[in-house]
């Protein structure tokens, strides 16, 4: 802590949380002008959902290139430097005119957004180290949990009030705000080096240690299918829950939250059995489980209907969603620790970028298949989560019932 000047513990876990929050802001704030965007631009709204795709994808890219270019360039020069790219994209996206732009811009968008927030778990492992990181951690955790909850019920509002460029003037604003916390706030932990090519020769190896440790990629397999589960909910709620159920943009703010609320109960009994004892692979059979009897139960359902009561669809989305909160944390866990420390950083890179471009191809494909009816959605995410455990037990089955 004495390496901090000018931040307090509880300031430098705000300043962080903000830097993370930027990719929930991101995504769920534009989600319920989605019908609207798809007006404006004279575009069906499934081609605008393909705005989600590329926007996971840029995140990947900005993952990857800004996590080891900290460790080169410095923490905070990397996350400025996401920051400015982020700006640049929205600034674009407040004037944007037709789907093409829209999908590049947020493409660029979100490679700003992942260089910055990959640089926040780097920052905390350089000013603090054993129970006082776990403690930010999980200070950090307790902010952000406010994000995508507060996000849709922004963005609904800022719609109504102004239209939805205005969702992306709010982005711009929270970015700037942001990035001049961080400019004055967070002193930079070394000296920038020049890139050489050796460092890239470097990151290469690194990364190729990561992924041919074959135990370690069924946790990675199976994060990512839940992911891209949740992300094919988020592609699709806005036309399932606005065009088919007819709920208005703040009602459809409401029914997004009840996920959160679900994944937030689920996070807080991880918290409790881990406290308790309790070992993460069972932590994670029992998500998994919880996660692919609602899958499974949602697509028979809506298979069977066509398109059931909203008030018996909700509850297995939530529980489906939500059971985000038992499994990403146990399955990170699970997969970094099959790395050393000198791997960690690299280890930890694959896993958010694999996840997310495994989820921008999954939320493609389902734009794809849109048939007009909520079985698109409901049917993926049986298929995906089914497939994720496939590999889970492929590769990691021993160290699944270890």
């Amino acid at each position: 802590m004495s390496s901090i000047h000018k931040l307090s513990y509880r300031q430098m876990a705000v300043l962080l949380a903000m830097l993370m929050a930027i990719m929930p802001f991101s995504v769920d704030a534009y989600l319920p002008a989605l019908p609207q965007i798809a007006q404006a631009l004279n575009s069906d709204i499934h081609h605008i959902e393909k705005s989600l795709s590329s926007f996971i994808f840029g995140v990947a890219l900005g993952q990857l290139s800004g996590g080891p270019l900290s460790d080169i360039k410095g923490r905070r020069n990397v996350a400025l430097t996401g920051l400015a790219v982020y700006l640049l994209a929205s600034s674009g996206l407040i004037a944007v005119q037709t789907v093409g732009q829209l999908l590049f811009l947020r493409m660029v968008q979100a490679v700003g957004a992942g260089m910055t927030a990959v640089t926040v778990g780097a920052i905390v492992r350089d000013y603090f180290q054993g129970r006082q990181a776990a403690q930010m951690f999980a200070l950090i955790g307790i902010i952000m949990m406010a994000a995508p909850l507060a996000a849709p019920m922004i963005g609904s509002w800022l719609q109504l009030w102004g239209g939805w460029r205005v969702v992306f003037a709010f982005l711009f604003l929270y970015a700037l705000s942001a990035a001049v916390l961080l400019y004055v706030m967070l002193p930079q932990n070394k000296s920038s080096e020049p890139l050489r090519w050796t460092h890239m020769g470097d990151i290469a190896r690194r990364y190729a240690r990561v992924l041919r440790n074959r135990p370690a990629l069924g946790f990675l397999f199976y994060q990512a299918a839940s992911f891209s589960a949740m992300l094919v909910f988020l592609a699709e709620s806005p036309f399932v829950y606005m065009q088919l159920y007819h709920l208005s943009p703040r009602q459809y703010a409401w029914a997004f939250g009840c996920n959160i609320i679900t994944m937030m109960a689920f996070n807080r009994i991880t918290a409790w059995r881990l406290k308790h004892g309790r070992e993460p692979r069972g932590l994670l059979k029992a998500g998994i489980a919880v996660q692919m009897a609602a899958n499974a139960c949602l697509a028979v359902w809506v298979w069977r209907m066509g398109l059931p009561p909203l008030w018996t669809v909700l509850p297995l989305i939530m529980v489906s969603v939500g059971a985000q909160g038992l499994i990403v944390a146990n399955s990170q866990a699970l997969f970094m620790g099959h790395y050393e420390a000198e791997n960690g950083g690299s280890a930890n890179a694959v896993l958010s970028a694999g996840q997310s471009l495994i989820a921008a191809a999954v939320t493609l494909a389902a734009a794809h298949l849109h048939n007009g009816t909520a079985l698109v959605m409901a049917g993926m995410m049986l298929a995906v989560t089914s497939c994720g455990l496939l590999l889970l037990l492929a590769c990691s089955r021993r160290q699944l019932f270890a």
